[in-house]
């Protein structure tokens, strides 16, 4: 291939809709055509960063041989139109595949990539089904934006939502046709929200950021509008195209990744509902990243507190190679690299292992909930076992304070300028009066387990709605407790997160599934599992603030101060007739 390139900038392409579309070609500078990639951005077009460092580096791509279109998505940098996100990404990536497979320069034969974000319009050209599109790359998007992206099992990923949300807000500032002056206010408040992100993130009501609407930023409380999966939600949810989707996908993602649960739901539905070729060959990597991973300047093998090591690295020097060699196979018919299956990172032992389909062959094993019912107040009371309760045990409880919520400690979220992600020591957080904490012996051999993670809990408030969350936690013999999944449960979701269940019945027992994620661990001789029960993981999640709001239409979502909160009392049942449990896929 020539060491050439050429490089057309700033070409206009007109949707459907008459907008503009700003977009870059790099080609061969070789007479001919060539298989092409495309690669929708939603910000600058030219940053080295956006263009580079983002899973692909163009340049290498063109001299493997390919042409390579980025185009801006409407609403940002030079594209016309607003920022709408998700609601044009469909219509918008087909237009851009029209014009891509009109052009001279292209054979027809064609691949798209993304991440977060950028990643939206890709798997959204998936869904349409079309020949031309062969094959699919993709790190650290959503699938159902409503269960996944903007809320999880019924909360408000809050923490994510201010960042994303505040994050783009100042390329929307420039774009408003005011005064130096007035613009200059907005950049400064702006900059204000950044700085004190924390603060913004925690004020009450959740409606309350004016900036965003002042700017025309209406998405983030649209949100709000919609915490019901509607057809708000329904008209851009990729699930539900799945059938459509003939495209093999390579999806990398992170163990501590927020978008975590959008990939694997996005491979179980392509795996049973998609068509061939795309549903027998979806390529999944799973690392030991969290979502900055990929994008860090200097160490990309850092977790949280845990450094990987250079097995462990993520970031474009990884993932270039895999999606360059993805595409070779299913656009040049070229046999290298894997076309299937789930290479993914086993925790406590670090290393990397492989399997036909996710997850791998395993057992569920229940570990039940014990106590003498003092499991809030005293670290030792409560205990973990695979014993079942034969017989009566006192019920644990504790209060749920908005005014005080539990923290949010690590894990899986997307919230750099409030707090970090990933593994991060959470002894702090068992010795909280509003979480109860249940705890194994010291494993004598090790345990494996790769899979979902779930528990099964028996609780009653003294509210009509609460939450209930979880956390799984690995304690070393130092008593260093790392967090290894989350989950969070909704009361007014518990029974789906696509419609309402009926309102708790203040003190009666019910029983709450919580979904913790999936996970692949294997404790180590000497450590302990420890299971955590509290009601509140904030700031990643909103606090519920123990109300009816939402359900009464004159109460809207969001529109509730701390005044309006009422203190919880929660308690925590394990007996024999209700065996509260957290259920592990145990592969070893």
């Amino acid at each position: 291939m020539s060491s050439r390139i050429h490089i057309d900038r700033a070409i206009p392409v007109t949707t459907r809709d008459g907008i503009v579309l700003a977009t870059d070609v790099y080609r061969p500078a070789l007479e001919g055509s060539f298989p092409t990639l495309i690669y929708r951005v939603r910000g600058g077009r030219s940053s080295a960063f956006i263009a580079g460092v983002l899973l692909l580096n163009p340049l290498e791509a063109v001299d493997r041989g390919y042409a390579v279109v980025i185009q801006e998505v409407r609403g940002r940098a030079e594209s016309d139109d607003r920022w709408q996100p998700f609601t044009h990404e469909r219509d918008d990536s087909e237009d851009c595949l029209d014009w891509v497979v009109a052009q001279d320069w292209c054979d027809g034969r064609v691949g798209t990539y993304g991440t977060a974000y950028s990643a939206v319009g890709a798997l959204q050209m998936a869904a349409l089904g079309r020949d031309e599109l062969r094959a699919v790359a993709v790190l650290g998007t959503g699938a159902d934006y409503h269960d996944g992206w903007i809320y999880t099992s019924g909360a408000f990923e809050l923490g994510w939502n201010i960042y994303w949300a505040y994050m783009t807000l100042n390329e929307s500032i420039g774009r408003l046709d005011i005064s130096d002056d007035e613009r200059a206010d907005l950049k400064a408040r702006h900059s204000d929200a950044i700085i004190h992100a924390a603060e913004v993130a925690a004020r009450l009501p959740l409606r309350d950021h004016p900036l965003l609407l002042e700017v025309g930023d209406t998405q983030y409380h649209e949100w709000l509008d919609h915490p019901d999966y509607d057809d708000y939600w329904a008209r851009v949810d990729l699930l539900a195209s799945a059938e459509q989707m003939t495209t093999p996908v390579l999806s990398l993602i992170g163990w501590w990744d927020n978008f975590l649960s959008s990939h694997l739901d996005l491979y179980r539905a392509m795996s049973e509902r998609s068509q061939e070729p795309g549903r027998s060959n979806h390529r999944v990597v799973i690392g030991p990243w969290e979502h900055c991973n990929y994008v860090m300047s200097l160490s990309t093998n850092r977790t949280g507190d845990v450094e990987f090591g250079t097995p462990g690295a993520a970031g474009v020097g990884v993932s270039g190679p895999l999606v360059l060699d993805w595409f070779d196979r299913w656009i040049l018919d070229k046999p290298v690299g894997a076309e299937r299956g789930v290479r993914y990172w086993q925790l406590g032992i670090d290393e990397w292992r492989e399997t036909p389909s996710w997850p791998p062959a395993y057992e569920e094993q229940r570990w039940y909930l014990h106590s003498d019912g003092d499991a809030a107040r005293s670290t030792t009371d409560g205990v973990l076992s695979t014993k079942a309760p034969d017989a009566d045990e006192p019920a644990d409880h504790f209060e749920y304070d908005p005014a005080d919520p539990t923290p949010t400690v690590g894990g899986k979220t997307l919230m750099p300028t409030i707090l970090g992600a990933g593994i991060k020591n959470r002894a702090a957080v068992a010795e909280r009066r509003d979480v109860v904490v249940y705890t194994s012996e010291p494993f004598d051999a090790e345990l494996e387990v790769a899979g979902p993670v779930t528990v099964e809990l028996w609780a009653s408030s003294s509210a009509v709605d609460t939450d209930f969350t979880a956390h799984l936690v690995d304690i070393g013999p130092d008593g260093y407790c790392a967090g290894l999944a989350e989950g969070i449960v909704r009361a007014r979701y518990r029974h789906s997160t696509r419609s309402r269940s009926p309102l708790l019945t203040p003190g009666d027992l019910t029983e709450f599934t919580i979904d913790l994620w999936d996970i692949a661990h294997t404790f180590r001789p000497g450590h302990r599992m420890r299971v955590e029960i509290a009601s509140c993981n904030f700031p990643r999640f909103d606090r519920n603030l123990n109300t009816a709001a939402g359900a009464d239409p004159a109460v809207p979502f969001g529109s509730e101060s701390l005044a309006d909160a009422v203190v919880a009392t929660q308690h925590v049942a394990h007996d024999a007739d209700h065996r509260s449990c957290i259920v592990l896929p145990v592969t070893r």
